[in-house]
């Protein structure tokens, strides 16, 4: 069952049973744009993913595709330097790709594979490694996100897990599973020891029901170093829940308000991956998508509205196959200043926001070229402005 969900109603807040959380309903109009600033390419035989940015180094860190080498990449989309580090051996991670890559503290770089975790120095040096027992075992022919950490006291706390890439229904297996579920796995790089962090919250979409939201349990989030704080959003929840650290204590809440958010039904957990209904709602459902810190309080969130199986039919006949979530023209962009959200919803752009960059700038990937095979990956910088 489809439901169009009513915006002004989506967005009602409903308060948290902690005492300490605050949420803020005011709505700010403001006007604002993307612009495109810049665009570079990276020439490589192989498709090119970026996956983080370091302003101290000013460097890209990507990994090239069926090559599986890390790359470091110049600002203007030089490759400076190439490292192989999968297989076999002393130094090297063995056969699973890495499904997250990030710059750490101290000009290191963080490797995380499904069975485990690697912090690198900037001559990729093994500094630290922790063998990890994952649920869900992950095949990835590239990272498919950025690996979080902060700081508690003197040691450097790691954001893990399989859940921070894909759907968390993949986890649930019964119902004490689905009951337990956490968010993310923390572990200390000084001690390796790892626990389950975050709950989801009382109020939460995913605890109305004993049903589960097959294929769109996924969330987006950031570490705010500066603040300490943690900042997640569920792709069904409307709203962004800001999070003390190191104490994960729920610190504030933001509602999020939709021109449009259509979505489905959960299904019961036993349901099969080709049901009809599973089918539909993992990939026609709106969903929160991608949620950026812009920093100075502001913050840039990304979202599908979508999609009614007619109108999947229709297109998917037109252009097969249609992914409706890719699709710029159903996608929305949101920003949100000092716990407010601010001005209209601003058009989805082509390709895949990456990462942020200073002065309120965002790195996107352009779309591959599926007629024509192309020995470069295109990238395009685009800035936060007001009108």
């Amino acid at each position: 069952m489809t439901q169009r969900i009513n915006p002004a109603i989506f967005a009602i807040p409903i308060f948290v049973g902690i005492s300490c959380s605050e949420k803020s309903t005011e709505r700010v109009e403001e006007s604002y744009e993307l612009v495109k600033t810049d665009s570079f390419r990276v020439d490589n035989f192989t498709r090119v993913v970026i996956r983080d940015y370091s302003e101290q180094e000013d460097i890209y860190l990507g990994y090239a595709v069926s090559e599986d080498d890390i790359l470091e990449i110049s600002s203007e989309g030089e490759i400076i330097k190439r490292i192989h580090k999968k297989g076999d051996g002393p130094g090297n991670y063995g056969n699973w790709n890495p499904i997250g890559l990030a710059f750490g503290p101290n000009k290191e770089r963080i490797l995380e594979l499904p069975f485990q975790v690697m912090t690198l120095n900037s001559d990729y040096e093994t500094i630290h490694s922790y063998r990890i027992m994952s649920p869900l075992p992950i095949r990835a022919n590239m990272p498919l996100g950025k690996t979080p950490y902060f700081q508690r006291n003197d040691t450097t706390m790691l954001l893990v897990g399989p859940s921070n890439y894909l759907s968390a229904s993949y986890l649930i297996h019964n119902q004490e599973g689905k009951d337990t579920l956490q968010n993310f796995y923390e572990l200390n790089l000084v001690s390796g020891s790892v626990r389950s962090v975050v709950p989801f919250e009382p109020n939460s979409v995913y605890k109305q029901s004993e049903s589960i939201y097959k294929g769109v349990m996924g969330k987006s989030f950031f570490v705010d170093q500066k603040n300490q704080e943690l900042a997640v959003v569920q792709e069904l929840d409307p709203e962004i829940l800001i999070y003390n650290l190191p104490d994960y204590s729920l610190k504030r809440t933001i509602p999020i308000s939709y021109s449009e958010f259509i979505t489905y039904n959960p299904v019961p957990m036993e349901s099969a991956p080709d049901d009809p209904q599973a089918q539909n709602l993992g990939r026609l459902s709106a969903r929160n998508q991608k949620l950026f810190n812009l920093g100075n309080g502001e913050y840039i969130l990304q979202y599908f509205t979508g999609i009614t199986e007619s109108e999947f039919e229709s297109r998917n006949s037109e252009d097969s196959p249609y992914f409706p979530s890719q699709d710029a023209t159903e996608q929305r962009i949101l920003i949100f200043k000092d716990g407010k959200q601010v001005g209209s919803e601003i058009p989805g752009i082509p390709g895949t926001i990456i990462t942020i960059l200073p002065d309120r700038k965002l790195l996107v990937q352009e779309p591959e070229n599926t007629e024509i095979e192309e020995e470069f990956t295109r990238f395009t910088i685009y800035q936060v402005k007001l009108n």
